[in-house]
């Protein structure tokens, strides 16, 4: 990377300045620790910084960009929409959605063709859960696993697998089981007594538990699902459109859930939009409830014309590009590099999970993940950092757009393992002293932050 003008720090210090004072202090402390460059643009596989850098983003925030930066198909698609007509009135529909409906049903699991859209993952876990609380009022029970990630509304809240989140604001009325993810044996004892109402799971545990479950389980649970009576629901809001080298990530147990929930990379990055996909079955079964009403299973009044246009544009766009083949024939590429990389580097590695272009390395402790993130900033690679420094081993997600290149690929394993080469030069005892640190950065002066870290900015907010 090139040295930083001054121009361009005051600027940066400006943009961290306003994050400070009105958005998240510590969000932006840690941006300026990182030395982190403002993106100025992108475009495909790259970001560009806001003096010329140019990266690499493996990133892909968490998934969003699976089209690649502002794709020219949906881009058209948003700016035709945004002429014509880019949303209309409360009770109004676009014709766009009927078009996007339809389409899904072309690429969704056979027996998925209700559809409820939302503006968010969380919005549509929330409607996901409203429909089994309909469906099954006998039941209060959910089953969810270990690491599970559903949003952090309130409602979502209610079915997260990560106790940091959901334990401030409990209790919040829900009858949780937590089961560990890969589990099956455990998944089937815990419905055997038939008070479970469902069971929420991602096909590929995602964030940063990353874990590519044990060939067979999802299959598993289905079953034991199917047996007991009890709503599947799967959450395929990172692994959806070809990101694990299927349409879907169900698809690689050829399994059927009764609500698939799809969002991130559902428009390309253009316009957030989340859709909860039901079976016929259970909307019946909703609609029985005694105190049945239609808009119990609304979806967001927020949806526009520009949201449905750019979904249709998008799926059309992995349709096209045929993606999941890409990514089913390209990704071995990236995880087997991902994994070799961790073989001849277990100092600091400890493993390299992934399918398909969902792939990431685990790290022996939060510190070795930040400092890999770091200097591969370094190399012009942009990866995604968890922003978790309380789990034990925390995965370093690789989330290409799925346009990315065979020769990207080599660019990132090669720097990389330069990369690795650099930190295995550093004894393990620094990487758990970070932690320790970093663990507490919160409670730490940021001047200190700032100094520890190298950092030329400030925190004056």
């Amino acid at each position: 990377m090139n040295a930083v003008p001054q121009a361009v720090l005051r600027q940066r210090q400006d943009v961290l300045d306003s994050l400070g004072r009105h958005w998240n202090p510590t969000a932006a402390l840690m941006l300026a620790a990182a030395s982190r460059p403002v993106e100025q643009s992108a475009r495909g596989t790259e970001v560009v910084s806001e003096q010329g850098d140019r990266f690499l983003d493996l990133a892909g925030s968490y998934g969003v960009f699976l089209v690649g930066h502002g794709n020219p198909q949906v881009r058209d698609a948003v700016l035709d929409t945004l002429h014509s007509a880019p949303t209309v009135p409360p009770g109004a529909v676009h014709p766009a959605t009927a078009e996007l409906f339809e389409l899904l049903t072309t690429i969704l699991p056979a027996g998925l063709d209700r559809f409820v859209l939302g503006c968010s993952g969380a919005e549509i876990s929330e409607t996901a859960l409203r429909a089994v609380h309909l469906a099954r009022p006998e039941r209060r029970k959910i089953l969810i696993a270990e690491g599970g990630y559903h949003g952090k509304t309130l409602g979502a809240l209610t079915v997260l697998g990560q106790p940091n989140h959901r334990e401030p604001f409990e209790p919040l009325g829900s009858e949780l089981i937590t089961v560990p993810y890969g589990d099956a044996a455990a998944v089937r004892e815990a419905l055997a007594d038939r008070s479970v109402a469902a069971v929420f799971l991602e096909p590929v545990l995602g964030g940063a538990h990353l874990t590519v479950p044990p060939e067979g389980y999802i299959e598993e649970v289905a079953t034991a699902c199917r047996a007991t009576g009890t709503l599947f629901v799967a959450d395929e809001i990172q692994s959806c459109l070809g990101r694990t080298g299927r349409m879907f990530a169900v698809e690689h147990d050829d399994v059927v859930p009764d609500i698939l929930l799809f969002s991130k990379a559902l428009t390309g990055g253009f316009v957030p939009v989340g859709v909860c996909a039901l079976s016929s079955d259970v909307v019946a079964r909703a609609e029985r409830h005694p105190l049945w009403h239609p808009s119990l299973l609304a979806g967001s009044s927020s949806i526009s014309a520009l949201s449905v246009s750019a979904a249709t544009a998008a799926v059309r766009e992995v349709l096209a590009k045929d993606l999941p083949r890409r990514a089913a024939t390209l990704g071995p590429r990236l995880t087997e590099g991902l994994a070799e990389v961790a073989r001849r580097h277990p100092k600091h590695l400890l493993g390299a999970p992934g399918i398909g272009f969902m792939a990431g390395l685990r790290t022996r402790n939060p510190s070795v993940e930040l400092l890999i993130s770091m200097v591969m900033a370094r190399h012009g690679i942009h990866t995604g950092h968890s922003l978790n420094e309380q789990i034990d081993h925390p995965v370093l997600r690789f989330y290409p757009p799925l346009t990315i290149t065979a020769e990207e690929i080599d660019r990132v394993l090669a720097a990389l393992e330069a990369t690795m080469t650099w930190l295995d030069r550093r004894p393990r005892r620094l990487t758990d002293g970070i932690t320790r640190l970093i663990r507490r950065q919160y409670r730490l002066p940021s001047w200190l932050v700032l100094k520890l870290s190298h950092s030329p900015m400030r925190a004056d907010w």
